[in-house]
């Protein structure tokens, strides 16, 4: 049984500037969070294009996932892959026309700075499901290329268990 009781108050951890503190509140929410993007982005019919190049990579990962022809689900991951190496994540900038103050311009900094670690954190399952798929068509090298993507950075194992999950 899934206890949800369990706060940031019960963790024995010390939260760092890279620690949601919302992920704690309620942890089962981070993965929640993460499928409904999946979800949200597969079901997008007249939505246009993905965002960004992340939401692009998690579509090609979806895509491979079902798609009948292992020609196309090569593909597929083989670019998914490449993207990932390829990713550049933003630098935070304040355009004029928002005129923010200090206070403001901190607290956007820190959320910026939020999003960017939970999406890198995003792109380490990604990169697991396509060791995952790969694995599965006998894809190796592939395989091994999204595999040494999971282990590139270390994790703590009581905060992010599903990052420590996805790079075993």
């Amino acid at each position: 049984m899934i206890d949800y009781s369990e706060t940031a108050k019960s963790l024995q951890v010390e939260l760092t500037e890279d620690d949601n503190p919302d992920d704690f509140a309620r942890p089962y929410d981070r993965a929640l969070k993460f499928l409904l993007k999946k979800l949200s982005l597969k079901t997008n019919l007249y939505g246009g294009d993905p965002d960004s190049m992340h939401e692009l990579i998690i579509l090609d990962v979806e895509n491979a996932k079902t798609t009948k022809n292992a020609k196309m689900r090569e593909t597929l991951l083989d670019k998914a892959i490449k993207q990932l190496y390829e990713y550049e994540e933003p630098e935070f900038e304040v355009r004029p026309q928002d005129r923010l103050v200090e206070s403001e311009i901190a607290a956007a900094q820190k959320k910026f700075h939020l999003k960017i670690v939970r999406e890198r954190k995003e792109r380490v399952l990604i990169a697991a499901e396509i060791s995952k798929l790969a694995l599965e068509e006998n894809l190796v090298e592939l395989a091994e290329q999204a595999a040494k993507f999971c282990v590139r950075e270390t994790w703590d194992a009581q905060k992010n268990p599903d990052l420590i999950i996805a790079q075993s």
